[in-house]
């Protein structure tokens, strides 16, 4: 008994050994993938307040959610005197992870709009509210409930051309633990919120998953069993087609599916304008071009309207840019900007050397070209000036 005793001691010594080498060789080479995102009773999921680890899934960068849960320094609710507030509403391109905040295209915005006397006399803040995953309905949700309590001068509501019209749609959108939106026979949009009624959004956690989270939180070792468990995204993309996005949203709707989402979508982002409007603010929606909308291979691009029957790209942009002059706000349709200067550059602006390079999320040179073709825009916009 003894000897068998001594036996399982030593596996077990072994075996914590093991993990514990194993626990430095992964923080030696920079792995880092911690839960970033909790349940929510309105919306699905929400960044956890305070979380702070290395981001190296896509790109690499030192990520620090605030105390409100926003992917941002901390911001109080009370606007300071002389200043003018950008509240950003978006996805995983506003949430930013795969770069340093200080080059993500919100944190550039008010340095380029100072320069051109964007709300002269003014310094100019932009808080970060975007989220990854988010489609527009949950980001309506967080304009009411969060973001307008920040008293924002300007709305900027951030789209992102490859999956938000799928992620607005129940019947297209595989993720179901999240609010949806659906068109009533007189065509206006009623919420449907019933994920919440599960357990987990109801504060059910149980003791062991609780502790899981927290050993997570600190370990290496488990942050790899969670992430090879849950197949972590890390973009790809055949024929122009990256994973977790949808091309058929490059052409008009080809079936009721499709075309509903469109409506549904298009529902929202009115519905977004005119809550802004009403509580005092101005509204300009940013659409963020599917990567291959803006990549520098002419033949890419026409393999890919070759396969969709298409002569362009630009569907979605055609479409969000005749939403915003029929409503009467600003859209800023990144994609033929950004494909131009992909060209002059000849050089992506999405991707990083650890996924593929050309597709995934902006890279550095993304975002600062965004955040200059956003700035440009705004500048120039009539309705934000007067």
């Amino acid at each position: 008994m003894k000897k068998l005793i001594g036996s399982s001691v030593l596996v077990l010594g072994s075996v914590c050994f093991s993990i514990f080498l194993f626990e430095i060789v992964l923080r030696a080479i920079g792995f880092s993938s911690p839960i970033w995102h909790q349940p929510d009773a309105r919306l699905g999921w929400s960044l956890r307040p305070g979380a702070a680890a290395l981001f190296t899934s896509e790109g690499r960068a030192y990520v620090r959610i605030n105390a409100a849960g926003q992917r941002d320094v901390e911001h109080t609710l009370d606007k300071p005197d002389g200043v003018y507030r950008i509240a950003v509403i978006g996805d995983s391109y506003s949430e930013a992870m795969q770069v340093e905040r200080d080059k993500a295209y919100w944190a550039l915005l008010p340095e380029r709009l100072s320069a051109c006397g964007f709300a002269k006399g003014r310094a100019i803040e932009a808080l970060n509210f975007g989220v990854a995953g988010y489609g527009t309905a949950q980001e309506y949700i967080v304009l009411q409930t969060e973001a307008m309590r920040y008293s924002p001068d300007l709305v900027l509501l951030q789209f992102t051309t490859g999956n938000d019209v799928r992620n607005n749609s129940f019947a297209l959108e595989p993720e179901k633990d999240q609010p949806f939106y659906h068109l009533a026979a007189d065509g206006r949009l009623h919420i449907d919120a019933s994920f919440a009624s599960e357990p987990k959004f109801r504060g059910r956690t149980s003791f062991l998953s609780e502790t899981v989270r927290k050993v997570t939180d600190k370990s290496r070792v488990f942050q790899l069993i969670r992430y090879a468990k849950e197949s972590t995204f890390i973009p790809v993309a055949h024929a122009g087609v990256e994973q977790g996005l949808e091309a058929a949203v490059l052409a008009p709707p080809r079936d009721r599916q499709w075309d509903e989402a469109w409506r549904v979508t298009e529902g929202l982002i009115s519905m977004t304008a005119d809550y802004a409007t009403r509580n005092g603010a101005r509204f300009a929606l940013v659409s963020v071009p599917y990567a291959i909308q803006a990549h520098p291979d002419r033949a890419q691009r026409e393999r890919l309207q070759a396969k969709l029957g298409v002569k362009d790209l630009l569907y979605p942009d055609r479409r969000l840019a005749a939403l915003a002059e029929k409503d009467g706000f600003d859209a800023v349709t990144l994609a033929e900007g950004m494909l131009r200067i992909a060209q002059q550059k000849d050089a992506p602006l999405y991707g990083f050397p650890n996924t593929q390079l050309g597709f995934g999320h902006w890279n550095e040179t993304g975002h600062r070209v965004a955040a200059e073709l956003i700035a440009q825009s705004l500048c120039s916009s009539r309705r934000l000036s007067e």
